[in-house]
């Protein structure tokens, strides 16, 4: 006898983009997200990715890439300098 429990769908990136809302894992940042977010400049974004800094971003297409903001946001938080409690 099937279950009569519905199975959720789970929404893909591009049905989330169409019905603006964000995905389970967020947005991609693209490198001016990624500039403006950090402060650094695009060669020291690079170089950081390069030596294992920073992750890595995702390919997006051929030509394209980005960086899933969850992951951007854990880097940050781990990478956060402490504030004086003075």
């Amino acid at each position: 006898m099937a279950s009569s429990t519905p199975q959720r769908h789970r929404r893909t990136l591009a049905e989330s983009k169409s019905l603006g809302v964000p995905s389970a894992r967020g947005r991609f940042l693209r490198l001016d997200d990624m500039i403006a977010s950090t402060g650094l400049s695009e060669s020291t974004i690079r170089r950081r990715v390069r030596d294992g800094e920073m992750p890595k971003p995702t390919a997006l297409t051929t030509r394209c890439v980005g960086w899933w903001e969850s992951d951007y946001a854990e880097w940050a938080s781990a990478h956060r300098a402490p504030r004086s409690t003075e």
